[in-house]
């Protein structure tokens, strides 16, 4: 069974089109040329590429038709009805970098993909090893104790990383969590100008939570 494809993002727009897909998420969308310039050629090279990939397959009919392996991660993304994503933006001195991991879920199962510059890397992970992903997100000694603080003693200047949880059901209702995490605690904003610190569980279930769309 493939563990992992990587696919251009025209390659994934073209197997959207050829599958029918129900639903194809603007991120990758964003992230192709300008297809309408050159449709033809991107047809074409999106064809040949994936068959070199061995993920399109031509049958005895002379149909093209798409390898199983590759069908089974690519299901969750075009037909699923949940999809979420955290981005984690780190501010380093004046520089700022953004890391991006989407999760699209469908009939119990879960697809994982990052968008970087060879490619989407799509992967299927299961409920343990999202699990294992988010517990990493803070450093191992994180002991932050909870309590709650007013927000305006967050030093903007001084955070290090902002998390922004988003999910989204597909035709019903978008979702999106805000933390920050300032001199080695993680806050999550509350009403009336307050501010959480959570502990690393209540952080990692929050985003849990998030990215199950719960």
């Amino acid at each position: 069974m493939k563990k992992e494809i990587i696919l251009k993002p025209e390659e994934l727009y073209y197997l959207g089109a050829l599958l029918q897909a129900k639903y194809i998420d603007y991120a990758y969308v964003a992230a192709m040329g300008d297809i309408q310039q050159r449709r033809e050629v991107y047809e074409s090279e999106s064809k040949e590429g994936l068959a070199k990939k061995g993920i399109l397959l031509e049958d005895f009919m002379g149909e093209m038709e798409v390898d199983a392996e590759s069908r089974r991660l690519l299901d969750p993304i075009f037909f699923g009805t949940l999809e979420s994503s955290i981005d984690i933006m780190i501010a380093a001195g004046q520089k700022k970098a953004i890391r991006n991991n989407r999760f699209h879920f469908y009939e119990g199962r879960i697809v994982s993909t990052v968008i970087a510059k060879d490619g989407i890397h799509i992967v299927e992970i299961d409920d343990s090893m999202l699990q294992t992903w988010i517990g990493g997100m803070l450093p191992p000694n994180y002991a932050a104790q909870a309590e709650l603080v007013s927000a305006d003693k967050i030093n903007k200047k001084r955070i290090s990383r902002i998390f922004s949880v988003k999910s989204n059901r597909v035709g019903e209702r978008t979702s999106v969590e805000i933390y920050v995490e300032c001199e080695g605690r993680v806050y999550q904003e509350k009403e009336d100008g307050q501010a959480e610190v959570l502990t690393k569980e209540k952080f990692g279930l929050e985003i849990y939570r998030g990215l199950k769309g719960e």
